[in-house]
C-alpha cells in the first residue's frame, strides 16, 4: 500500500496537473519542437507515456514527428500520428531550432495565440535541434523537465516572457526580443546565452550576463577587476532620454566576494579605488553588449521605443551614454571581513 501511494506521488510530480487515467486515455504532449529545413516545417512532439509493470508504473517519453510546408498542417499531422487522442493543453515547453528562428517565429507565435487549447504561459527557448534534445534520455525524469528546472532555478539563466508578451514586443517595431538559448552536455542543460532577434527573426547569440543585468530583475550578478570580485545585489537602472541621446544610469549596491590581496578593506581609501575599477568594467561590458546587438539592428533595451514615447517620432541610431555608480556596502563588507579573521 505504501509503495502504491509513493508511486502515485512520483507520477503526479513528473506529469504536473495530468493524472494516471489521463495518461492511459490520451497522448499527453509535454513539449513541442519546431525546425525548418528544405522549405518545410518539422514538428516534434515529446509525448509522456506510462508503462505498467505488474503493480508498478514508470514514466517514459515517445517522440512523434511530422513535416509540411505550412506550420499548422505540420502540427496537425503530428497530432494525427499519435496513437491515442492527443492533447496540447499540457504543453509547457516550446523548443525552436536556430534554423526556424532565422526564418521567422511569427507563424509559431500566431498559431499558439490562436489555438485555445495551448496555454500561452510556455517556456519558449532556442536550440540547435529540438529532436536531438527530445531524444536525450534522463533517468526518472524527462529532458523537458530538466530544461524547465534549469531555467526556473538557475540564477544565471534568462527568465522567460509568456507568448503574449513576446507577441506584443514583436508587433512593436521599436522593441526587439531575446530568448534563452540552450545546449546539452550529456544531460546537463547549459543556459548561459541568449538568441536575440530583430523584428521576429533570429540575429545572433550573445552571453546573457549583461542582458540579465540590464533588463531583468537579476540579483547577485558578479563583476571583477584586478582580482577583486563584486556581487551586485541591488540595482536601479534609469534612462534619461534627451533630444539627441539617452543616458543609461546604473546605480546599485554591492558586496565584496573576492578581494585583491593587495587591498585592505579596513582602509577606507581602498573603497573608492575598487568602486571606480568595477564601474569601469560594468560600463565597458554594457558598451560591448549594446554595440554588438545594435550593430545587428537588435534594440533589446528598446531605446527607440523610449525615445518615441517621449518625442512622438522615430529616431534611428540613437546615441547613448552609460554611467555606472555601483557602491560597496561598507558596513556589511567590514563586518564580513572581521568575521572571516
Amino acid at each position: 500500500m505504501k509503495k502504491t501511494i509513493i508511486l502515485i506521488i512520483i507520477l503526479l510530480s513528473l506529469t504536473g496537473c495530468y493524472d494516471y487515467q489521463e495518461l492511459n486515455d490520451t497522448s499527453i504532449i509535454d513539449s513541442i519542437g519546431l525546425d525548418y529545413q528544405d522549405d518545410k516545417y518539422i514538428v516534434s512532439f515529446e509525448i509522456i507515456k506510462s508503462i505498467k509493470n505488474g503493480d508498478s508504473a514508470t514514466i517514459s517519453t515517445e517522440i512523434v514527428k511530422a513535416e509540411d510546408e505550412i506550420l499548422a498542417n505540420a502540427i496537425n499531422k503530428a497530432i494525427m500520428s499519435a496513437n491515442k487522442k492527443a492533447s496540447l493543453k499540457h504543453v509547457k515547453l516550446l523548443l525552436i531550432s536556430k534554423a526556424m528562428a532565422q526564418k521567422d517565429i511569427n507563424p509559431l507565435i500566431d498559431y499558439v495565440i490562436r489555438d485555445v487549447n495551448i496555454s500561452t504561459n510556455l517556456y519558449t527557448l532556442v536550440c540547435d535541434d529540438p529532436e536531438i534534445i527530445f531524444n536525450t534520455k534522463v533517468e526518472n525524469n524527462t529532458i523537458s523537465q530538466v530544461i524547465i528546472d534549469t531555467i526556473t532555478y538557475n540564477v544565471e539563466a534568462t527568465s522567460l516572457d509568456n507568448i503574449d508578451i513576446i507577441a506584443s514586443n514583436i508587433i512593436n517595431s521599436n522593441v526587439d526580443i531575446a530568448l534563452p538559448y540552450i545546449t546539452l552536455e550529456d544531460t546537463n542543460v547549459i543556459a548561459n546565452q541568449i538568441a536575440y532577434f530583430h523584428d521576429s527573426a533570429y540575429v545572433g547569440l550573445i552571453n546573457n550576463k549583461i542582458y540579465n543585468f540590464l533588463l531583468l530583475d537579476s540579483k547577485n550578478i558578479e563583476f571583477n577587476s584586478n582580482e577583486t570580485v563584486l556581487n551586485i545585489y541591488q540595482k536601479d537602472i534609469k534612462y534619461d532620454v534627451k533630444k539627441d541621446e539617452i543616458d543609461i544610469i546604473i546605480d546599485g549596491q554591492a558586496k565584496v566576494k573576492e578581494i585583491n590581496p593587495g587591498y585592505n578593506l579596513k582602509d577606507k581609501e581602498v573603497y573608492p579605488k575598487i568602486e571606480k575599477a568595477i564601474n569601469n568594467v560594468i560600463e565597458q561590458e554594457c558598451q560591448e553588449f549594446l554595440e554588438t546587438t545594435l550593430n545587428n539592428n537588435s534594440d533589446l533595451l528598446g531605446l527607440k521605443d523610449k525615445y518615441y514615447k517621449l518625442y512622438k517620432r522615430k529616431k534611428e541610431n540613437i546615441k547613448y551614454n552609460i554611467k555606472a555608480n555601483i557602491q560597496i556596502n561598507r558596513n556589511g563588507t567590514i563586518y564580513e571581513v572581521l568575521n572571516d579573521k
